[in-house]
């Protein structure tokens, strides 16, 4: 079993048949301790704010004496990616996750709207800061998502150090786009060398 904290991203109001939804039903189900917690102002969001209630979530983990040796799981998706690099960025991590996934997260360019969470992945920082966030970190996109117009290898994966599993036609892994289910990710959690493509 382990610990698991899903970081969702802009606009997600957690709806029924979102696949992190789904997810954290599952896992609990199976006995894992889960966090999924709604985080502030999801349409227009300020970073303190969403850093404060993740950071309260993560010290919760540290106060359940039963689970202690259990590993940390963190699954964030598109804002969320960047909001756990921010985390980390800021030195809010107490120590690092076990098990990072990153699941589309978006170019700096496409997130101008809400510049508190830009952030300069050419610097070479960035990859830094994220491999220290956590003992393995895995990296997801698809062949086709807005947020990524450079591409998920190209404007992320290439910034910080990472190869990007590619899930084709998930564009960018939202109800929107019609992506509800993920086998993979639930796979995955239970077993670090699944097949993360298995929808």
């Amino acid at each position: 079993m382990a610990k698991v904290l899903i970081i969702h991203g802009w606009t997600n109001r957690r709806p029924a048949g979102h696949w992190q939804r789904s997810l954290a039903a599952t896992l609990r189900d199976q006995g894992h301790l889960v966090s999924y917690p709604q985080l502030p102002n999801p349409d227009q969001p300020i970073l303190d704010e969403w850093l404060e209630v993740l950071t309260a979530e993560l010290d919760q983990f540290d106060e359940v004496a039963s689970r202690a040796s259990e590993p940390l799981i963190v699954l964030a998706h598109s804002l969320g990616c960047v909001a756990w690099m921010q985390l980390a960025d800021r030195g809010l991590l107490k120590q690092p996750a076990d098990r990072v996934l990153l699941v589309a997260p978006p170019e700096p360019a496409p997130i101008s709207p809400v510049p508190s969470f830009v952030m300069d992945l050419s610097d070479g920082r960035a990859e830094r800061m994220i491999k220290g966030s956590a003992r393995e970190v895995t990296l997801v996109g698809s062949d086709a998502d807005v947020w990524q117009p450079s591409g998920i290898q190209t404007g992320v994966g290439d910034m910080i150090g990472l190869q990007a599993i590619v899930v084709h036609g998930a564009k960018h892994f939202s109800t929107l786009d019609g992506f509800t289910q993920w086998q993979g990710v639930i796979d995955w959690v239970n077993d670090p060398s699944a097949d993360l493509t298995k929808i």
